[in-house]
């Protein structure tokens, strides 16, 4: 009895569907979540007319995914130096195949939307 259990138990994980990346219009709420999150981050899909305008320039009709990571706390509480990555796969290439198209963007951003007061000195 114990076996047909666990034989139900992953068909059922198997047959459940697929749950998609919570989609989102700007990155804006994204880079606010990884302020506050534990582990600094947050990732989502853009979906409306930023991710329409990715696909219109590269020609892939992937999902265009987001994904913010923490570079750096600042002293001033609830702001962060974070990385924003856009990604979309599937992108053509000249030779006839395809790749990953990313787009990396560094922000200084406070929890109220305004950047950190403590000057920053970026390295080259």
């Amino acid at each position: 009895m114990r076996l047909h259990q666990g034989i139900v138990t992953v068909v059922a994980m198997v047959l459940m569907p697929i749950t998609h990346a919570a989609e989102y219009t700007s990155a804006k709420p994204l880079l606010l979540q990884a302020i506050d999150a534990p582990d600094g981050r947050a990732q989502g899909e853009i979906v409306g007319p930023i991710a329409d305008k990715f696909r219109e320039t590269t020609k892939s009709s992937a999902p265009v995914m987001a994904e913010v990571t923490t570079l750096k706390s600042f002293k001033q509480e609830g702001c962060k130096r974070l990385n924003l990555r856009l990604s979309q796969a599937g992108v053509p290439t000249k030779d006839r195949g395809t790749t990953e198209f990313v787009v990396n963007y560094g922000i200084n951003l406070c929890r109220d939307g305004s950047p950190p007061i403590e000057e920053v000195m970026l390295t080259p």
